[in-house]
């Protein structure tokens, strides 16, 4: 599933993005910055893990100079992938993690459908025994009905309640066919139910 794909670029990142034309560089990829009157500017795009890419964009313009936005400065920025685009939109209206930023962040939007599905990494510090390190938590995020209703490994199950009207995907995730690494699949899944309700 393409979703999936984008979702390992960012967390395992690897070089793979240098496929063509102009630039040549490496860490690079071809995209473009989505400015706040929603004009497109072509740039390459920095590649970098998803954490750095949630608080600021680094990239280099038409002209080849180096440049860096960070959220609220523009609506977004996007990368042409050997597995397709992948977008991030500019949000101030997600407050999940523990200090969140006053200008927002990028959010990865995974999906475009009638109840879209976004990614979002935040950090945690957790005891290894002796010592203690940053450990990441992913989120999947669903904008429905104009609120947004997140979830990580730790609540998972508690999307049933957003999902009611489609009883045997309920059914399923409870029968526990699905994990919270399906979360995409299941999401698509709700929104064809409800689109077929509603023809």
């Amino acid at each position: 599933m393409k979703t999936i794909a984008f979702l390992l670029i960012f967390v395992i990142p690897i070089p793979i993005f240098a496929n063509n034309t102009q630039q040549k560089r490496t860490g690079y990829t071809e995209g473009g910055i989505i400015s706040l009157n929603n004009d497109t500017i072509a740039a390459s795009i920095k590649m970098e893990n998803i954490l750095k890419l949630q608080t600021e964009v680094k990239f280099i313009d038409a002209g080849g100079k180096k440049k860096s936005f960070k959220p609220g400065v523009i609506n977004g920025f996007f990368m042409d992938t050997e597995n397709g685009r992948v977008n991030f939109e500019s949000r101030d209206d997600i407050r999940i993690s523990v200090f969140p930023s006053k200008k927002g962040n990028f959010v990865l939007r995974l999906t475009d459908d009638i109840y879209p599905l976004y990614y979002f990494v935040t950090t945690k510090m957790q005891n290894t025994g002796i010592e203690s390190e940053m450990t990441e938590i992913p989120h999947y995020l669903v904008h429905m009905d104009y609120r947004w209703y997140h979830f990580n490994e730790n609540n998972f199950e508690d999307c049933v309640t957003i999902f009611k009207e489609d009883k045997g995907l309920v059914k399923d995730i409870k029968n526990e066919r699905y994990s919270f690494s399906d979360f995409p699949e299941i999401v698509e899944r709700y929104c064809n139910t409800i689109k077929s309700i509603h023809k």
